[in-house]
């Protein structure tokens, strides 16, 4: 088979579990059930938690979650595939012959390079870019991320700040051959007068699934560990469980039902 499809196949009775970890291992954002060659099936981390809400567990097969009505191309139609992944905001779209065998993937975004990208505090230049980001937000982002515009009067408020207020916030971005900006990626910390800050991170619809996350939260602790701090905290909906992986793997830690109803981690930097 294709070796670039091999990453993104799974096993109709692997747990939704480790659906997760191959969807936080690899670079995209969706995994196809192919049985003997033959597509059946797509699972995002949509789906997994749209299971999840339904109250299924992790420990279901994945096929107890797939959507069994994948958008797919026939082979023949191939050239349609980058403008209806980017028309139906699709991460990648199978293509297949007349008997439904795979045969290809089409990626959105193949060319996405987080070697490339610069994280750098903000500044109050920086509006009209931040602005842009926040709108580009998807539903179920915006739902996780910014309920009730909260991060963005936040930062629209740090950025005209006039005194200190015990708040950091950082933009991962990558520049145009023109030497323009474009925000990727973002994530900021407050409570900077505690020992264990607060964070949030969230990373452009486009650039999900590429391992940005872990760049942002690495250069958080490499930004917090010299000066001192005992740790980092956030809080995540019980609904957000790609993330909960990806925070696991970067060294957080469960601590139970914030009072808001959020899962809380911490990561401390000593015990």
């Amino acid at each position: 088979m294709n070796k670039k499809i091999e990453p993104v196949l799974i096993d109709k009775d692997d747990s939704l579990l480790v659906a997760l970890r191959r969807l936080c291992d690899s670079s995209r954002q969706v995994l196809f059930i192919a049985d003997g060659g033959v597509l059946r099936a797509s699972l995002s981390d949509g789906d997994i938690r749209r299971f999840l809400l339904s109250g299924g567990g992790l420990d279901a097969p994945a096929s107890a979650a797939a959507n069994y009505h994948p958008v797919y191309l026939m082979s023949t139609e191939r050239e349609r595939g980058p403008s209806l992944l980017a028309e139906r905001h699709l991460p990648a779209i199978p293509v297949v012959d007349e008997d439904m065998n795979l045969l290809d993937m089409v990626f959105r975004f193949d060319d996405v390079d987080v070697d490339a990208v610069e994280i750098r505090a903000l500044e109050k230049d920086d509006l009209a870019m931040v602005l842009a980001f926040f709108d580009q937000m998807a539903g179920d982002t915006r739902a996780m991320f910014n309920r009730g515009d909260v991060n963005r009067i936040r930062v629209v408020k740090h950025l005209n700040r006039a005194g200190e207020d015990h708040q950091m916030h950082f933009a991962a971005v990558v520049r145009g051959e023109d030497g323009s900006e474009r925000m990727v990626g973002y994530v900021f910390l407050w409570d900077l007068d505690k020992n264990i800050p607060w964070l949030g991170i969230a990373v452009h619809e486009d650039w999900k699934g590429h391992h940005l996350g872990r760049k942002l939260l690495a250069y958080l602790d490499e930004w917090a560990k010299p000066r001192g701090y005992g740790g980092l905290m956030l809080t995540s909906v019980p609904a957000n469980v790609r993330a909960h992986s990806l925070y696991a793997r970067m060294g957080f830690e469960y601590f139970g039902v914030y009072p808001d109803s959020e899962f809380l981690y911490v990561k401390r930097y000593s015990r």
